[in-house]
């Protein structure tokens, strides 16, 4: 089964000359020759359309084609939709379709997470609707052809984000991937506060960049919690964390930092965005 775009021609360009082109201008305006030094774990990038957040996402993925491209992306978002009925979802796909073409699901690996952790299970309809993962994947997918490799993805869905699961779900992708022996980078896909103003927003975003810089998952998860922010994927980025630790990751840095009014000048009711990457 190839799972098909949900948000193609709304959050991205549907026709893969422009969005090869959009991928291709961003990269390059942004990059620059600040390299990451140690291997990358672990990245977090927005999911907006890609007018408002593209930018912000393409400094972690320059940041990852510079480092080196995985065997295996694991791509994990929240649930914005409420559809299936498990905590963490996989997807039956063996392939998932954008306008840059067919990008390969590790199902050996999917395999392997199911088998390790009841509270994840094979759950097509919270993949149905979801944006969080699928904007992701023509990042992926440029950035892998641009280097001549290839490389497959899991793409994973959480719908309750708590510290216990979101932990746990980090040590099953640990213990998962080292028993098969295959080279990982987690994407946590997330946006930050939801529609403050923008000097608001920056406020508490600075909380939570602080607790990823400090790769501090119960500091991260209190500050969701004590101050109200509203982190569409703080479970994710929990995930992140805690399995770049369990890899013996040792530094995280932000990259970038942007709101939604950035586009087009409305900072009255803004959502946030940050990029930045885990490294050992």
């Amino acid at each position: 089964m190839i799972r098909e775009p949900c948000v193609t021609g709304i959050f991205y360009p549907s026709k893969k000359s422009i969005l090869k082109e959009n991928i291709e201008k961003t990269l390059d305006n942004i990059n620059t020759e600040d390299t990451i030094t140690g291997q990358i774990t672990a990245g977090v990038a927005p999911h907006a359309g890609y007018v408002y957040s593209g930018k912000t996402a393409c400094y972690t993925y320059n940041q990852i084609r510079k480092n080196r491209i995985p065997e295996t992306f694991i791509i994990i978002g929240p649930n914005h939709t409420g559809y299936g009925n498990s905590s963490i979802a996989l997807t039956t796909a063996s392939k998932w379709n954008t306008p840059l073409g067919d990008i390969t699901v590790d199902t050996e690996l999917n395999n392997e997470l199911q088998q390790r952790n009841p509270n994840i299970k094979y759950d097509d309809r919270a993949h149905l609707k979801e944006h969080g993962t699928e904007v992701e994947l023509p990042f992926i997918q440029y950035i892998t052809e641009q280097e001549d490799k290839n490389a497959m993805i899991v793409p994973i869905v959480i719908s309750n984000q708590t510290l216990e699961l979101s932990q746990q779900l980090a040590r099953t992708i640990y213990e998962s991937t080292e028993k098969l022996g295959r080279d990982i980078i987690i994407i946590a896909s997330t946006d930050l506060t939801h529609y403050e103003n923008s000097e608001n927003a920056r406020t508490k975003d600075e909380k939570v960049m602080k607790s990823i810089e400090n790769m501090d998952e119960q500091e991260l998860y209190n500050n969701v919690t004590n101050y109200q922010i509203t982190m569409c994927g703080y479970g994710p980025t929990i995930t992140a964390i805690t399995y770049s630790k369990l890899a013996n990751a040792k530094n995280a840095r932000i990259l970038d930092y942007s709101n939604s009014g950035d586009a087009f000048g409305d900072y009255d009711s803004v959502v946030g965005y940050t990029s930045a990457i885990i490294t050992k």
